[in-house]
């Protein structure tokens, strides 16, 4: 069964679409990037497809707080497969947190 697993990611929506034996129920695991706890399951009647929507845990939230770690991080998960929402916005933002001036989205400090 072809279903979308999404990881909320600082706000921002990763997602990857891959092939499971059967729809996981809330509480299952299963194999993302690593193994994930089921938190939520919805049907996208529009789509014919299932959301799995999995678990953040103590490696996600450190590494959201290390701009340049996070920035690896999502470089990792998309030469993996996932898809970024809103991406730009979200690099850009890191940028500026990291204070790398010149780049898109960074702000100059005086």
């Amino acid at each position: 069964m072809r279903v979308r697993l999404i990881i909320e990611n600082g706000g921002r929506a990763v997602s990857k679409f891959v092939d499971l034996p059967e729809v996981p129920s809330v509480g299952a695991l299963v194999q993302a990037d690593r193994t994930r706890r089921v938190v939520g399951v919805e049907l996208a009647a529009e789509h014919g497809e299932h959301a799995i929507y999995l678990a953040e845990d103590a490696t996600d939230l450190a590494v959201y707080i290390q701009p340049a770690a996070h920035l690896a991080r999502l470089d990792a998960m998309k030469a993996d497969g996932w898809e970024v929402e809103d991406e730009d916005a979200l690099r850009a933002w890191l940028r500026e947190r990291l204070g790398q001036p010149g780049r898109p989205g960074a702000v100059e400090r005086a």
